[in-house]
């Protein structure tokens, strides 16, 4: 990782990667709380709004400023590679959450994946720009193999 620092008051200073897995982490939670909404589909987009303002800062952390807009078809592209991997799991509580009460296991299992998939992205970011990519140079494609990785790794802890 980087060693370049951002001080956070007078007294702390954290190293980009510290500052990038509190990103990571924040999202990560608040990724599973945005899949606890009880309406379907809503939750998704809760999901990708998080997602996106991840990217986002992660981006601004290496010096790119994106826009909202521009990170939601990256977005799109990687949930879609991640649910073949995850969406058997996903059927039955997609289904649940429309039974009264059978939303709690759904929201349960969504939260995993929301989580997972929220970790998954911000950490394939994160080592694109490290090994000196750009937003623009970013391919969805290229990167599927890690990013599937890295979801495993999560769903695994």
């Amino acid at each position: 990782m980087n060693t370049a620092t951002a001080t956070v008051g007078e007294s702390t200073a954290l190293t980009k990667e510290d500052v990038t897995n509190k990103l990571i982490n924040s999202a990560s939670t608040w990724a599973a709380a945005s899949t606890l909404i009880p309406v379907n589909g809503l939750d998704m987009v809760a999901l990708a709004a998080v997602e996106a303002n991840l990217i986002i800062d992660i981006s601004s952390l290496y010096g790119e400023k994106l826009p909202k807009y521009a990170v939601s078809g990256v977005i799109s592209t990687l949930l879609g590679t991640l649910l073949p991997v995850y969406g058997a799991k996903l059927t039955v509580p997609f289904l649940l959450k429309w039974i009264p009460f059978g939303n709690f296991v759904g929201a349960a299992t969504m939260a995993g994946f929301g989580a997972a998939a929220t970790y998954a992205i911000g950490k394939v970011f994160v080592n694109h720009y490290e090994n000196g990519g750009t937003f623009a140079t970013f391919d969805p494609a290229a990167i599927s193999s890690e990013l599937k990785a890295d979801f495993a790794s999560k769903v695994k802890s």
